[in-house]
């Protein structure tokens, strides 16, 4: 009678390790995959912050035909000129860009400030909806033997270049129509250099930021992720989180195959 309590006691424990089986495999396959994940989102958007720096500096030597190697100094450059110019577009050639007690002595282009907000800002596709008013006019036929008027619809813009026309005879007729015009905004939600980007997403640690003046007829800037090669943190106990190479770039050109 005895040996069935101990039947049942041995299926317990065998059910017991199946479920602890299951949950290792279970642990095994799963959590190393969001560890992976983990890791590709910080790489990502270490080596996205590195471009936004690299190409922050390519308008800075626009701007002031010289690198910075300070951060900060470099986004409130690009960000003061990009808003001086949306302010006025007048704001051209050589002016002056006062920063507290520093001033700028900077060359700036036309369309400076679009080419600024279409290198970091996402655009936005939008559509808006307007009143279009048209007007049949009527005109004499250039060819003297034609017997008839010409009419033809114009719109409200061009109507008095029309006008002016010596075949002008008259207008016959107007209309208003709805139309329907799509766009690109790039200052609905426009990107802001700020100085967050300016250190690493994984450690908090600010990007390297170096001239290199080897070469006294060319200079290049080069920005480099403080995360170091072996960088590692434990993750759930027994599994590891590795940063890996976050890389650097040196004069626009990228230490990483894009697709990584």
């Amino acid at each position: 009678m005895s040996s069935k309590p101990n039947i049942e006691r041995k299926i317990g424990i065998l059910d017991w390790g199946i479920i602890f089986a299951v949950l290792v495999l279970f642990t095994s396959i799963f959590v190393p995959a969001i560890i992976w994940k983990e890791e590709d989102v910080f790489r990502s958007d270490s080596r996205f912050r590195m471009h936004v720096i690299a190409d922050a500096e390519k308008f800075y030597y626009e701007l002031l035909d010289e690198y910075t190697a300070d951060g900060a100094e470099l986004f409130r450059v690009i960000e003061a000129a990009a808003d001086s110019l949306i302010a006025d577009s007048l704001f051209t050639d050589d002016q002056i860009i006062k920063l507290g007690e520093k001033m700028y002595h900077v060359n700036m282009n036309r369309g400076f400030d679009l080419r600024v907000d279409t290198t970091f800002t996402h655009s936005q596709k939008l559509q808006r909806t307007y009143e279009d008013t048209m007007y049949l006019i009527s005109k004499s036929d250039p060819d003297p033997e034609a017997s008839t008027a010409i009419q033809k619809w114009v719109n409200i813009d061009d109507i008095d270049t029309f006008k002016s026309d010596t075949l002008f005879l008259s207008i016959d007729s107007m209309k208003v129509e709805s139309r329907i015009e799509k766009y690109t905004d790039y200052m609905r939600k426009r990107f802001h250099l700020t100085t967050d980007l300016l250190n690493c997403p994984l450690t908090g640690n600010p990007y390297i930021l170096e001239i290199d003046k080897s070469d006294s007829s060319y200079h290049r800037f080069i920005v480099k992720s403080p995360v170091p090669e072996d960088y590692s943190e434990p993750r759930f106990g027994i599994f590891k989180f590795k940063s890996g190479n976050h890389g650097f770039i040196n004069d626009g050109v990228v230490s990483w195959a894009e697709r990584d």
